[in-house]
């Protein structure tokens, strides 16, 4: 049964996995910072196209911030999925944080392609260039992605990285626009793991079994604040389509 508070679903932010999106009763409140927790195969960068491109549809502004991955191929990899965002370019901002830190091991053709922008980005206070980025004046409705924050607490100390989330944090809250942040599950250790919970407004777990030659895929909403999500683990597929919700319980 979806679990759904008071709220009018006018006033929540669509996740664009429309089966999630039922179970939270229309989707995230304005003003979240979301964690999803997650390990390798479990879909965390499929919630991020699907929370960009729907955001896209939505009339959204979408900040794209990866440390993990270039852009290329974060745009492949969406129009692979059938969610090319090229015909939407002036809502959608890519932030790459990932090719500068490794100029120096590229091959010259991809040095070439570099933009100027990121020549200026090399050996720069990644960190610093998160927060400046996050506190860029935005008028308009948007969302905010980091994929992923595991790069940031291997390289900083976690203080740091709390304080850069409780700046996110507050300029979300003025602005209206929901933080999806991602962590690889397993990586760090549980004071980390738990501190990081604890300070987002909402985690979203994201879980992988096998189960004989099958791999199974489910997640469990840990909290949303404000809102009163559902207590049962919710099985998922990931498909052509991208991240699909099991519509039935299953009988174990």
């Amino acid at each position: 049964m979806d679990i759904q508070d008071d709220r009018k679903k006018s006033i929540l932010v669509p996740t664009g996995i429309k089966g999630l999106d039922m179970h939270l009763g229309g989707g995230f409140p304005p003003g979240s910072t979301i964690l999803l927790v997650g390990d390798s195969g479990s879909g965390l960068p499929m919630f991020t196209y699907q929370f960009a491109y729907g955001g896209i549809l939505n009339g959204d502004s979408v900040v794209y911030y990866t440390t993990d991955r270039p852009v290329k191929e974060i745009k492949s990899e969406m129009q692979s999925f059938s969610m090319d965002a090229s015909t939407f370019s002036k809502q959608i901002e890519y932030v790459d944080s990932y090719t500068p830190r490794f100029y120096n091991l590229l091959p010259a053709n991809l040095q070439k392609e570099m933009k100027p922008k990121d020549y200026l980005k090399q050996n720069v206070d990644v960190l610093n260039f998160l927060k400046a980025t996050v506190l860029k004046e935005r008028s308009e409705n948007y969302r905010f992605i980091i994929d992923s924050v595991s790069y940031f607490l291997r390289s900083y100390s976690l203080n740091e990285i709390v304080d850069m989330i409780e700046i996110m944090s507050s300029v979300s809250k003025i602005n209206q626009s929901v933080n999806i942040l991602t962590m690889k599950g397993g990586m760090h250790d549980s004071l980390v793991e738990n501190t990081m919970k604890h300070s987002c407004d909402g985690v979203i777990e994201f879980r992988l079994h096998e189960k004989g030659s099958d791999i199974e895929r489910s997640m469990f909403i840990r909290k949303i604040r404000g809102m009163l999500v559902p207590s049962n683990i919710i099985p998922y597929r990931i498909t052509r389509k991208g991240i699909e919700l099991e519509t039935t319980k299953r009988v174990l």
